[in-house]
This record gives structure tokens, sequence and C-alpha cells, in this order.
């Protein structure tokens, strides 16, 4: 395996490591809403945190979940034209639009980027609530998450190129590799669970 191959490999697995971790912010959103409510509802005791705590463990996940997105391919496309091409013929397509991701990915990293810096300058703190928590922990979330979509963007035009333009084989494998995986997770979403009969009863 080429030196470029080991590459891509580590970034898909940076990827994979990251949506799989703030996966966890999901149960930590529901205790904090679990733990509102019960105070709210029960114990009529509000609490000043919970609502500003869960929209930036939201957001968190979000943006950050989007690498995890991009690198299985999982974001909103039109297809309808994009599947009459060759494989070949769609990795040209890819090749143009991830070039134009790139662009796209930087522009918004370095903006992000003042973005979280003047925050951190200003101590910048939420004005939402009498909490007023920190939120340049938050901000510096933005900068954070276009820098890894952006390479994650990058470990897909090196791939698309190499089928594009029949180079480098191991890179092509791997291409293939990934089509080949994402293909059966998307066939596995679509297949049905269970039929029904018409009597009522079920079947798989």
């Amino acid at each position: 395996m080429s030196t470029l191959a080991r590459l891509l490999n580590w970034q898909d697995k940076v990827s994979e490591y990251v949506g799989k971790t703030v996966s966890w912010m999901c149960l930590a959103m529901i205790a904090v809403l679990l733990f509102e409510i019960t105070a709210r509802y029960i114990l009529n005791k509000p609490t000043e945190w919970a609502h500003e705590t869960s929209t930036m463990l939201y957001g968190t996940f979000c943006i950050l979940g989007g690498v995890y997105t991009h690198l299985h391919n999982g974001h909103v496309r039109s297809e309808v034209i994009y599947q009459l091409f060759s494989p070949r013929g769609r990795a040209f397509l890819d090749v143009l639009t991830g070039i134009l991701g790139l662009i796209i990915f930087g522009v918004f990293f370095f903006v992000a980027l003042d973005f979280a810096i003047e925050s951190w300058k200003i101590n910048e703190h939420s004005s939402k609530s009498t909490w007023a928590p920190p939120v340049y922990p938050f901000k510096s979330v933005l900068p954070l998450a276009a820098a890894l979509i952006w390479m994650q963007s990058l470990a897909h035009l090196f791939r698309d190129i190499a089928v594009a333009f029949e180079i480098l084989p191991d890179i092509q494998k791997q291409s293939a590799e990934h089509r080949e995986l994402q293909s059966e997770h998307l066939l596995d979403d679509h297949l049905p669970v269970e039929n029904a009969d018409s009597d009522g009863s079920h079947k798989t």
C-alpha cells in the first residue's frame, strides 16, 4: 500500500472516530433535557443552564456529525442525472464538485476561524440567559469542523481523480471498496424489514 493510500485510510479513520464520538452527545442532550423537565414540572425549580447547554450540545453534534456523514457520502444530493453516467463519468463529476467544495470549505474555515478568535479575544459570553456561559469554546467547533470536512473532501478528491483518470491503482481499489460499502448501506436502508400478507399476518 502506498503512502498516499495509508494517509487516506488514516483520514477515514479520523472522520469515523469523530462521528462515533460525537454521537454520544445525543445521550448527553437527553440527560440534560430530562433533568430540566423533572426540575421544571415536578420540582417547580427550572434551571438557568439546561436550554443553552442542550443547544450547544446539539450544535456541536450536528456540525461535527457532518464529518462522519461526508465520509459515507450521506449528504443530500440529486442523483437523477448522476446515475446516468458510468463510474468513471461520475468520478469526473465528483472531481468538479470536490474542487468547488474544497474552495467553499476553505473560505468557511478562515471566516469561522476569525469568528472564533474574536470570541476568545473579547471573552465572549452568552446574553441569552442569566447563566451567561462562555461561548468561545462552542464557536471554536466551527473552524475545527470545517477543517475536518475539508480534509475528508480532499481524501474523496484524490480517490475521484484516481478513478477519473485511471491512475494510482491502489487508490482506485480503495474507491471501489468505499462505493461498494456505501451501496450496501444504501440497500440495507431501503430493504423492508417485513412484509404484511393480506390476512394481516407478517413474514420476514
